[in-house]
């Protein structure tokens, strides 16, 4: 047991070891901001705002291409209307806050009172009903003592919104934060943390809201995403004239169709089954949109949740593995970053082996190229997506080897 315990990488050993031990959120002093290992930390904190810039995108199916559509038309409206008024004035003349200044900031709507008080107002296409439950979700989960998001701030009359033309308004209070790195250990930490306690908080909650796209079906969902990948495949290798990343693409298929194969594969184990079922039945809510923006860190060495309008039940895994996957691109497989999220989700509930093994599903499915192609063939090219496929290739050594000692020491779990 001795030797093979020797031979396991350093972040599992750290797992394996301190699994019950107080993780830093647990102490009574912040933990230390290391230095940033890409250059983005530390940072000025900035301010909370729901803007998604466009090298990131929410997670889901179709869904997300359209979602990110849908920010990056609002964000270039505001651009172009630098000074006109987002909200309109029969917006703001339902809420009681006095406010004083008013001014656009990523995708929402700065508004100050005179009590140098600020929240961030958000015109949205979700319909009342979608944003009623996002609401009530939020309800309960602070009722259930989460309390890292932005809260909805309710008009005079008490309601959660308000619906003026063809949009959705709402408002949220301020968070003073940073985005988080997501290649720093503390920040990935602090992320899971709060992640974890969101979807834990949300297992008894109900709603007659039911989504448009659904992501409980998550065997489904990569099914979907893998027949797309084949059929992006087809169409590239029929082009005539196939430019460098048609080409490059082609090139990657016998490693992206057995990492496709694999993760399919998983999907079906009996026990992966079961965790999934499981979490249909009786798990919480996911976040789905966990991108840095949306995750702020603070001066308090914690992390805020804002912008819940993709969050609908689904098992945490996937808030999990989007979570690994966007830390382990940014910094280039390093297995502590793993070691901080499996950590921090494990001490709020205990992760089986079936879900390590459907987290591991996830990230052994090409996501990222089938994203890139997915919206290249279907929306339009831009050279950004070339360079995106040439980074990913460039990982496929440490991303490979990184997969298969996860598989090897989920095996060993509990021996």
């Amino acid at each position: 047991m001795k030797s093979q315990k020797s031979s396991m990488p350093e972040w599992l050993q750290h797992l394996l070891a301190e699994l019950l031990s107080p993780p830093a959120f647990l102490s009574s002093q912040p933990s230390p901001v290391a230095p940033s290992a890409d250059g983005e930390e530390p940072r000025a904190p900035r301010e909370a705002s729901p803007a998604t810039p466009a090298v990131e995108r929410p997670q889901g199916d179709g869904k997300e291409t359209r979602a990110a559509g849908r920010r990056a038309t609002d964000a270039a409206q505001l651009h172009s209307q630098s000074q006109a008024r987002l909200i309109p004035q029969a917006v703001v003349a339902k809420y009681d806050l006095a406010i004083q200044h008013r001014h656009p900031e990523g995708s929402v709507e700065v508004w100050t009172d005179a009590k140098g008080r600020r929240y961030a107002a958000k015109r949205s296409t979700i319909a009342p009903h979608h944003c009623r439950a996002m609401v009530a979700c939020l309800r309960h989960a602070q009722a259930q003592g989460f309390t890292k998001f932005a809260r909805i701030v309710t008009t005079s009359s008490n309601a959660p919104y308000v619906r003026h033309g063809d949009f959705t308004y709402y408002v949220t209070e301020w968070v003073s934060g940073q985005p988080a790195n997501f290649a720093l250990p503390e920040h990935v930490a602090q992320t899971a943390y709060t992640l974890a306690q969101f979807h834990e908080a949300t297992r008894n909650f109900r709603t007659d809201w039911q989504p448009d796209e659904a992501v409980d079906d998550v065997f489904g969902l990569f099914q979907a995403r893998w027949r797309d990948l084949r059929q992006m495949w087809l169409r590239a290798d029929r082009k005539r004239e196939k430019d460098a990343f048609d080409q490059l693409l082609l090139s990657m298929r016998d490693e992206l169709h057995r990492d496709g194969a694999e993760s399919l594969a998983l999907f079906e184990d009996r026990d992966v089954i079961a965790y999934l079922e499981a979490e249909r039945s009786s798990g919480g809510w996911c976040h789905l949109d966990v991108i840095p923006p949306n995750c702020l860190y603070t001066a308090q060495h914690q992390v805020i949740l804002i912008d819940f309008e993709l969050a609908r039940p689904a098992p945490r895994a996937l808030d999990m593995a989007h979570l690994l996957r966007r830390s382990l691109e940014r910094g280039y497989w390093d297995g502590h970053l793993a070691y901080a999220c499996f950590l921090h989700f494990d001490v709020v509930r205990k992760i089986s082996k079936a879900e390590y093994r459907t987290v591991e599903a996830i990230l052994r499915f090409p996501y990222l190229p089938w994203r890139i192609a997915h919206a290249r063939y279907h929306f339009g090219a831009e050279p950004s997506q070339l360079e995106a496929l040439q980074q990913y290739a460039l990982q496929t050594e440490k991303r490979q080897a990184f997969l298969a000692s996860l598989r090897q020491q989920v095996e060993h779990l509990g021996e």
